[in-house]
């Protein structure tokens, strides 16, 4: 009985693993692997050994009292103004070395007993490829970490010491009636707290340096509820802001000498009124802003130092330093005819001053026949011009009036600067740095929102002290914020009771939206329809955006790598087809169809992009916990570990490894397209040649 041959689709049935079986057992190495596979096995463990060792030696071979070293090198604090950090424990020298070393020659022999395993079980070329793979993947892995702890870093840091919600004017003009608002947002539920803030433009100078910044002046109540300043102070206390009393005296003794010119009269006393901001100088607490417990350096006397001229000309005709008086002209010559020439005070006393004349010579000779000509001698005028109520009445002499007035001390030996209170300042560690400034010291603000004086526009001028330092751990905010008491900016920039805006902290930053929904209502309810709602993304969007762009940017140019790697998979396919033309055509006269022979060397590219990127990732993450514990000697010193910050987001890690397969397949369909739709008989004769 003859049976039915079966069909052709019952032939083609094959186990669901054959082809990977196939692709698995066409990447082996074989029976015999290479001869140097084990010689380089011996080395990378001989080289993990020793890295090791310096490593555990690095960490615990070294005592720093048998090596004669200090256990704690604390530096002196003098130095903590100029950025130093007096608890910083600094290891020797050879123990830091020691210890880069042997993480050096870890990472060596890691290296090195990944490619030996590895050419111990697949061919050369399959291993050199998965390494490939393995590289692209881990560099992903490790940049995209590194970018976006960054990213977190930053965020957390702007949140920190800037709140999460802003309220200020649509125009970013300053605004009134800000107390009962702020007071209502805080009331909402989810609202940490709402603090004003007035921001300013000022320059900050010191004895040596002067810089730019940005003046913020707060409440320092309300503020600490929206901002982690008070924990971020390096020197000071955070309450000199509202008591500048405590602050302590330098040790320098430091003060800022003035260069600017005293204002006028006029000027003192509309600035003790406080009609808004000063140019005096002269540490008082604020332009316009002078608390009743800080006595002022201004001389509450407006005549000291006013010597009458009534009193002092007899005094300096009797010692002779000036001519003796000229007797009084006849009273019935007329006064009309009197050949004038000018007053002393150089105003013509008739219009026949207008005609010119000869000069007197200023070395006391007078010209023949004009002795006398149009000479008033100022003791006898100024009397007659007090009778006439012309001039003011002289002031009781002090002293003695053929006695001159003492010359007065020097402003820096007055007791009156030594117990003058001025208020306080808050800067960050760069600004310190290069003020060259620290807790007590005196520095002065200027800002060009000045007055109209007869010798023009003078700037503003107040003279603080530094109540403490801050370190954010961000530059920008270091090198320009600094932080005064409200009612002292208000005063020296001159916004009278007006803030910027409102800065509102929220407890849960997932739900930024609703929060900020809630602010938008309480704003709408006061009637504030000027006043604009922005959150901390707004705020900052056009950083964040720059820095996901650039993710994107390395991203694209990290899966580059990959990409090189999936040509080495495209060649290695080509030539197994090349060289296994004889085995595809057996497997086809044995029935396999052509996609089962497709299957099989998309499943070789598969085999090994899937093992160099489980291997990739899995170093990468490795290496992103190593760098996050110990960091890197950025600062140019082997003996300074800078921590990196190192974010693993969950979804790019997936994203780095499906974008490898998906690489690797593609590189593989080119090569399987070409050995499925080989003919055996093509097959052969290409394998007997």
């Amino acid at each position: 009985m003859i049976r039915p041959r079966p069909a052709a689709s019952s032939r083609s049935e094959a186990p669901p693993s054959l082809h990977w079986q196939i692709a698995w057992r066409h990447l082996r190495a074989g029976d015999r692997p290479p001869s140097w596979a084990w010689p380089a096995v011996g080395l990378a463990l001989y080289l993990l050994v020793v890295g090791g060792g310096f490593v555990l030696y690095a960490l615990y071979g070294f005592s720093p009292v048998e090596a004669g070293l200090p256990e704690r090198v604390a530096l002196d604090s003098s130095l903590v103004g100029l950025g130093f950090d007096p608890t910083a424990d600094l290891p020797p020298p050879a123990q830091a070395y020691f210890g880069v070393l042997g993480a050096i020659t870890l990472l060596l022999g890691a290296g090195l007993l990944l490619g030996a395993v590895l050419s111990l079980v697949f061919t050369l070329l399959a291993t050199v490829i998965t390494v490939s793979v393995m590289l692209g993947c881990m560099a992903l892995v490790v940049v995209l970490s590194l970018m976006t702890g960054l990213e977190l870093e930053l965020r957390d840091k702007i949140l920190g010491q800037r709140a999460h919600i802003r309220v200020a004017a649509a125009d970013g003009r300053p605004f009134a009636d800000y107390r009962d608002l702020a007071k209502a947002i805080a009331d909402k539920p989810g609202i940490l707290g709402a603090s004003p803030y007035l921001q300013g433009e000022v320059m900050v100078r010191s004895g040596f340096q002067r810089q730019g910044g940005i003046l913020l002046g707060i409440d320092p109540e309300l503020h600490r509820s929206v901002s982690n300043l008070p924990d971020i102070l390096r020197e000071g206390d955070y309450e000199f802001l509202s008591h500048p009393e405590k602050i302590p005296e330098s040790e320098f003794g430091f003060e800022i000498t003035p260069v600017e010119p005293p204002p006028a009269q006029g000027e003192v006393d509309e600035a003790k009124g406080g009609q808004g901001a000063t140019a005096l100088p002269l540490p008082t607490g604020a332009e316009g802003h002078v608390p009743e417990d800080k006595p002022q350096l201004v001389d509450d006397d407006p005549d000291k130092g006013w010597e009458d001229p009534e009193v002092e000309i007899p005094a300096l005709r009797k010692k002779g330093a000036l001519p003796p008086a000229k007797p009084e002209p006849a009273a019935s010559k007329p006064e009309a005819v009197k050949p004038t020439a000018t007053k002393s005070l150089g105003v013509p006393t008739s219009p026949a001053a207008a005609i010119p004349t000869i000069p007197r010579s200023p070395f006391g000779i007078v010209p023949a026949g004009e002795e006398d000509e149009g000479w008033e001698d100022p003791e006898v005028e100024i009397g007659k011009l007090r009778a006439s109520g012309k001039l003011p009445a002289a002031a009781p002499p002090s002293e003695s009036p053929t006695e001159p007035a003492p010359e007065p001390e020097p402003e820096l030996e007055e007791p009156a600067a030594k117990t003058a209170v001025v208020d306080g300042l808050l800067i960050g560690s760069e600004k310190a740095k290069e003020l060259a400034a620290r807790t007590g010291d005196q520095v002065q603000l200027i800002t060009p929102i000045g007055r109209m004086t007869p010798a023009g526009r003078i700037p503003g001028v107040m003279a603080v002290r530094i109540a403490g330092v801050f370190d954010a751990d961000h530059y920008d905010y270091d090198r320009w914020l600094v932080y005064a008491s409200l009612p002292v900016a208000q005063a020296f920039l001159r916004a009278g009771d007006r803030v910027t805006g409102l800065e509102v902290k929220v407890d849960d930053l997932e739900q930024l939206d609703v929060r900020r929904q809630e602010v938008q209502d309480a704003v709408d309810a006061a009637g504030r329809d000027d006043l604009i709602v922005q959150d901390w993304q707004e705020l900052n969007r056009s950083l964040f955006s720059a820095m996901a762009l650039e993710k994107i940017a390395v991203f694209v140019a990290l899966l580059c790598v990959i990409l090189v790697a999936s040509f080495g998979i495209l060649g290695s396919n080509l030539m197994s087809v090349i060289e296994k033309s004889k085995e595809i055509a057996i497997l086809k006269t044995m029935g396999c169809t052509d996609t089962l022979i497709q299957r099989i060397f998309i499943s070789e590219g598969l085999c090994l992009g899937i093992l160099g990127g489980l291997l990739g990732i899995a170093t990468g993450i490795g290496l992103c916990g190593l760098l996050d514990r110990f960091g890197l000697p950025l600062s140019g010193s082997l003996q300074s570990f800078e921590q990196l910050p190192v974010a693993i987001d969950a979804f790019e890690v997936v994203l780095v490894g499906v974008s490898s397969l998906v690489i690797v397949w593609l590189s593989s369909l080119y090569p399987a397209r070409i050995a499925s739709r080989m003919r055996p008989v093509d097959a052969l004769r290409q394998a007997e040649r």
